[in-house]
């Protein structure tokens, strides 16, 4: 591919398409557009048995689904890593399950690269054509090659901002279960953010409140508080812990500084704010009263709340995880969510008695 700009295009997909959920459909698409192919797949796991990650734009679902269930039987792996490869030049036998699934599909004409991610990821990037197209020639080979060293960044890239989305959403539903409100200021006191407990403390506004943007402390001796600490906020690494009236039983709350660095937005200080008061959780009956619920999304709803992971809750619930995620899709709709962490600190905010 000789045209630099549409190459910048490209790029532009891989790198700009990390931070969407799924971050490599737009690139594949496009790299099957300029590479006029039918097919551009990704393919992410451990070693070669296991697939983590299958991203074939435009396929047809059961297509997929058949290669998943086929995928040991491909000989189109292990390719020497980073080394773009053609089907017909590496392949000197085909097992009869796979070569019966390429004569239903129509496309051995295949070309492809193998990237290794460590600890031990393996990453398999391939391009598909019918077998009534012309073969890849060298300008396809060409491009794939200009590509490796950005799909070692991006891989890179995305591997850490999974790793950092991951720990996130830990550390959400964690201060969510102990009942600890998060806001983000900036120098002014204006939120930034804040998790879904600082949300139901601020609209109830008893404690707490929101004022044209700002933060805002009811009661007079702990906003003054705030606005000393937000005029000379603790060391980097360093907290001040103090506590906020309320009329009874106070609440516990500690500062931190944002590194500088840390955010664009003019990021300035953490507030964790801490209710024992607040009631662990929700009961199955609030959550089918509240959200029209049935009574297996409820059950479902409960286990995730508790901490479970989907594929836990399956056991647990005695079903098979393909009827969870129709549960779960279904509970996203009637709660207004849309990810799982959302769902779950949701869920750790309401109350376990019904509401009057």
């Amino acid at each position: 591919m000789s045209d630099d700009t549409a190459f910048a295009d490209l790029l532009q997909t891989l790198y700009g398409g990390l931070t969407r959920s799924p971050p490599w459909e737009d690139f594949l698409r496009a790299l099957a557009a300029i590479t006029n192919t039918t097919f551009a797949t990704l393919l992410i796991g451990r070693g070669h048995a296991r697939i983590d990650a299958h991203v074939t734009p435009g396929a047809d679902p059961e297509r997929t689904q058949e290669y998943q269930r086929i995928s040991q039987a491909d000989p189109f792996v292990g390719l020497p890593e980073g080394q773009v490869v053609s089907f017909r030049d590496f392949v000197h036998h085909v097992p009869a399950r796979f070569r019966d699934w390429l004569d239903v599909a129509r496309s051995s004409e295949i070309l492809g690269v193998d990237l290794h991610r460590p600890p031990d990821v393996a990453v398999r990037l391939r391009l598909t054509r019918e077998d009534s197209q012309t073969q890849f020639g060298d300008a396809e080979r060409a491009l794939l090659e200009r590509l490796i060293p950005h799909l070692r960044i991006a891989l890179d890239l995305h591997a850490r901002l999974t790793i950092t989305q991951a720990e996130s959403q830990l550390f959400s539903s964690a201060m969510a279960g102990l009942a600890v409100a998060t806001l983000i200021l900036d120098r002014e006191g204006r939120i930034l953010r804040r998790n879904a407990l600082a949300t139901q403390m601020l609209e109830e506004g008893s404690i707490i409140a929101e004022q044209h943007g700002s933060f805002e402390v009811r009661t007079g001796s702990s906003a003054a508080t705030i606005n000393r600490i937000l005029s000379s906020p603790p060391p980097q690494g360093e907290e001040i812990l103090f506590e906020i009236a309320t009329g009874g039983t106070p609440l516990h709350a500690r500062a931190r500084a944002v590194p500088s660095s840390a955010y664009a937005d003019g990021a300035w200080l953490a507030l964790f704010i801490a209710d024992p008061s607040r009631p662990a959780g929700p009961s199955e009956e609030i959550l089918r009263d509240r959200f029209h619920l049935t009574r297996a999304e409820s059950g479902l709803a409960l286990h995730l709340a508790q901490g479970a992971t989907l594929a836990d809750a399956a056991d647990a619930l005695g079903i098979a995880y393909n009827t969870t995620r129709s549960h779960l899709r279904a509970i996203f709709a009637k709660t207004n969510t849309h990810r799982q962490v959302e769902l779950i600190t949701l869920l750790r905010t309401i109350g376990s008695e019904p509401e009057i």
